[in-house]
């Protein structure tokens, strides 16, 4: 872990990043990756951290590749926008100008390239259930539009769609494209624009909590990820440490990187300035001056920073996840490349703090204290009640207790840890409370309806998509909830089933929402099936 050059202001600075991803090493299902951290000239300092395989106690090196999933999101959009640079295309074009075999129902035609750009299209989220673009984008015609350009919803559908554009459009393939008019004017001689089997040996191996049917709690073990090919324009790039410097110094230098225009001015104000009503989730445990405002532009979100405008993306793909933000009032850029699965949200906890970091140490002021790593919970934080889910189904009020300083749940004669995530979400490894995360609750709901339709829904049921593969189905009270223990594209809260047809039940209380939860056969009063958007999930036997 020896880290590149670092100028004397951030004196100090490797040695608190180096025990702080050790703690997290430690802590985090993150076995390893690499801090990059740059001005708008040069790299500042390059931190490889941990192992890239763990099996063989290798360690990350600067050559390592990660996939950096929604990241190339940005890529995608720049391709878009130099494209409408050229007059090849214009952001208000229809998707069906280029994809004429595009149905999304009554509303396909309101699906502009901006709209797709900026996830206010209306599509769902993902499909998931299959593997290529294509097949994805041919299977929306089976599913729920909601309004377009009303609001944000992150659509990886959206991304897909404008990958096919681009390609319908030039006659070339968007990797292909990505790397002849973005890669190669960059210098990122090293980058894949697609993930392939015969990459692997090139890339740091992915890793995903083993026990994928529980939420991951810290001393818990990590296996190698599913391993996938993937092309697709929402999540295609595979990086190393010098190319996510580069990427950091585009988005400072306004499109230009080492005084050679890659993209022109105006294309990069476009992906700060054509914005969402919203944008992707915040997490930030650092301490630090919170954001203030978040939005979606053209593939990256804009924030406001204490000031600062600050534009940042996360990735997560099936064993690796990522975060960029670059800072472009101060001219800093901070990036972080994991083989932590993609729900890892310690990795934008970690970006965010080398940010807050290298603010102070050029400041002159002390180095910040790195967050709590291990997110177990001090005895004296005040909690109301918490509730979960035992193994048999029942929902239970659990009892709150201490040792050693530390709050603990007590059930059932026998007594867990507890964590507090970055997430919000609280887990246990309470042997009776382990499936599912526990609940915080101001006043008790009954444990479980008695009424034959829900019971019929209620189970656990999993997939073979290794985007999310497990979730669960409970009634509290009259009402389902969908409840996931952890995936890249698992919902990070629990999600009310909300009734729409027989059979049917929106994924979420906002009516607007598009996801859809279809129930399967009913056999021997149970549901032996459902499809999620597209994707069939069955009754597993275990709990």
């Amino acid at each position: 872990m020896t880290p590149g050059p670092v100028d004397d202001q951030l004196s100090g600075l490797a040695e608190l990043l180096r025990d702080f991803t050790d703690a997290l090493t430690r802590t985090q299902p993150m076995p390893g990756g690499v801090i990059v951290v740059t001005d708008r000239d040069s790299v500042l300092l390059e931190l490889p951290f941990g192992l890239a395989d763990v099996a063989a106690g290798t360690p990350v090196g600067p050559g390592h590749l990660f996939e950096i999933g929604s990241i190339s999101k940005l890529f995608t959009s720049l391709l878009v926008n130099q494209l409408v640079d050229e007059g090849v295309m214009t952001l208000d074009d229809p998707i069906t100008r280029w994809l004429p075999w595009v149905d999304a129902g009554p509303r396909t035609a309101e699906l502009t390239l901006v709209r797709l750009l900026n996830h206010t299209s209306g599509l769902v989220t993902n499909a998931d259930a299959l593997t290529d673009e294509a097949a994805q984008v041919w299977s929306m015609r089976d599913r729920v539009l909601a309004e377009p350009g009303i609001r944000f919803h992150y659509s990886n559908v959206g991304y897909l769609m404008l990958g096919l554009a681009v390609a319908a459009a030039t006659g070339q393939s968007s990797p292909d494209l990505l790397a002849h008019k973005v890669f190669e004017p960059m210098g990122m001689a090293t980058a894949q624009t697609t993930v392939r089997s015969t990459d692997r040996e090139q890339l740091a191996t992915g890793y995903a909590p083993t026990y994928d049917d529980r939420p991951w709690v810290p001393g818990d073990p990590v296996a190698p990820a599913t391993w996938l090919d993937v092309a697709a324009a929402d999540g295609n790039v595979a990086v190393n440490g010098a190319d996510l410097g580069r990427l950091l110094r585009l988005l400072l230098g306004d499109g230009s990187l080492d005084g050679r225009a890659v993209v022109s001015e105006q294309a990069l104000a476009r992906t700060r300035t054509l914005l969402a009503p919203a944008g992707e989730d915040v997490i930030d445990a650092t301490g630090g001056t919170p954001v203030s405002d978040s939005r979606y532009g053209l593939g990256i979100n804009v924030e406001q920073v204490g000031g600062h405008e600050c534009v940042t993306h996360g990735g997560g793909m099936v064993g690796y996840a990522s975060f960029v933000l670059a800072d472009r009032t101060d001219g800093l850029g901070v990036g972080v490349i994991t083989n932590a699965n993609g729900d890892c949200l310690a990795v934008q906890v970690l970006a965010r703090f080398v940010h807050r970091a290298v603010l102070a140490a050029r400041a002159g002021a002390g180095l910040p204290t790195a967050p709590q790593a291990d997110r177990q919970v001090p005895a004296d934080t005040p909690w109301p009640r918490l509730s979960g889910t035992s193994l048999d189904g029942r929902r239970v009020d659990v009892e709150l207790g201490e040792v050693d300083g530390r709050l603990v749940v007590r059930n059932g004669g026998q007594t867990g840890r507890l964590w507090h995530g970055w997430e919000g979400r609280w887990s246990t490894d309470h042997p009776d409370l382990r499936l599912q995360h526990l609940d915080d609750t101001a006043s008790p709901e009954p444990a479980v309806s008695t009424a034959t339709e829900l019971l019929a829904a209620t189970g656990h049921y999993r997939s073979y998509s290794p985007w999310f593969v497990h979730l669960r189905i409970v009634a509290r009270g009259d009402r389902l909830f969908l409840t996931a223990p952890g995936g890249v594209e698992a919902p990070g809260e629990d999600q009310e089933l909300v009734p729409v047809a027989p059979g049917q039940w929106r994924i979420g209380a906002d009516p607007w929402l598009p996801e859809r939860l279809v129930a399967g056969p009913l056999v021997s009063g149970q549901l032996i099936s459902v499809e999620r958007d597209g994707c069939v999930y069955s009754r597993t036997f275990t709990p």
